[in-house]
């Protein structure tokens, strides 16, 4: 099997869609490169993966290339194309009609992948041939090890990007309850997004008062550093369709530290050993909880760990990627 992957090696998405999966992979030859001529293809690839959509061609294009070299075309996605009006991008994503760009690429895929069936089942509505992959994390492995530093105080901790401000609003009540000694750890701050950083900061930290430390954005391969630095994982999420397509990814970074999470209770977030938010004072509760009880902490931190493993491991998924592959590939002459 002969792999062409078209990904940035700077996106978060295309190092846990493409990247990392495809390295760890069986298959006899992968090329990942985010260039593009006549001549990237002309190397005899059975297939051909991108995420979601290409900005450097088109649909129609992708097509005429397969003609030519003859290979099956995978797109991938994790996320829906439909924002919340709220969403940071929404307005962009609207002008540049983004929206319906992905759209185009479902429709001309020979197979599309995505995380859930709640996503599959939006995408069935363009394409039929749908496959479940969900995102997994080589546990034990890479930047994925177990390993933490110390510190003095309990660290809740969280790690995203600029798009999340409703989100960490809800904690922003929560967190002024706090009057027990803590540390907040926040990850993930984007120096051009200042504004939007500083109030989502505020929220977090409760003003800045909750002993806040701030690791800036890092590469994809290096940014479960700052995890090292947590012990319980705040996880808010706004309960909306768009939210509800995205994968359960936070929670899978968080088992890999053996920590505990307190999350929303919502998709994409459901059916997971952590500890719900079903009412705002929720929040407050299971902080208190899991902050005056180490034991609870390392209980309910290997739970997750074992349950992640069990459900969410990279090499088992991978299996399952390397059969759909080789299943697509073999129905090439159909």
């Amino acid at each position: 099997m002969r792999i062409l992957a078209l990904t940035s090696k700077h996106s978060g998405v295309g190092y846990h869609r493409i990247m990392m999966p495809l390295v760890n992979m069986q298959k006899d030859y992968c090329h990942i490169t985010d260039t593009m001529s006549d001549e990237t293809f002309d190397n005899n690839y059975d297939i051909v993966v991108i995420n979601r959509m290409l900005a450097n061609t088109t649909p129609e294009q992708m097509s005429e290339l397969r003609k030519i070299y003859g290979f099956k075309l995978v797109v991938d996605n994790d996320d829906y194309w439909y924002l919340d009006p709220s969403h940071i991008l929404y307005q962009g994503y609207k002008y540049n009609n983004v929206s319906e760009k992905i759209i185009s690429w479902l429709k001309v895929a020979d197979l599309c992948t995505v995380t859930h069936y709640r996503l599959a089942d939006e995408v069935r509505k363009y394409n039929s041939n749908v496959e479940i992959l969900p995102n997994a994390i080589p546990y034990g492995e890479e930047q994925f090890q177990d390993n933490k530093i110390e510190s003095d105080l309990v660290r809740l901790f969280w790690s995203g990007s600029g798009t999340h401000k409703h989100d960490m609003d809800i904690l922003r009540n929560p967190m002024k309850r706090i009057n027990f000694p803590i540390k907040t750890v926040i990850a993930g701050y984007n120096d051009g997004e200042k504004f939007v950083w500083d109030k989502m900061i505020a929220a977090f930290t409760n003003g800045l008062k909750l002993n806040p430390t701030i690791y800036n954005y890092n590469d994809v391969t290096k940014y479960m550093a700052a995890y090292a630095d947590s012990d319980i994982s705040l996880i808010p999420l706004v309960d909306s369709k768009f939210n509800a397509m995205k994968s359960n990814l936070k929670i899978l970074e968080t088992a890999s530290k053996k920590n505990p999470v307190i999350v929303s209770h919502v998709d994409p977030y459901l059916d997971m050993p952590v500890d719900y938010v079903k009412k705002q004072s929720d929040w407050y509760k299971h902080i208190k909880d899991l902050t005056n009880d180490s034991q609870m902490r390392l209980e309910k931190g290997q739970k997750l760990y074992d349950f992640c493993y069990k459900n969410y491991n990279l090499h088992e998924v991978n299996k399952k990627r390397f059969s759909i592959y080789n299943k697509l590939i073999g129905n090439a002459s159909n």
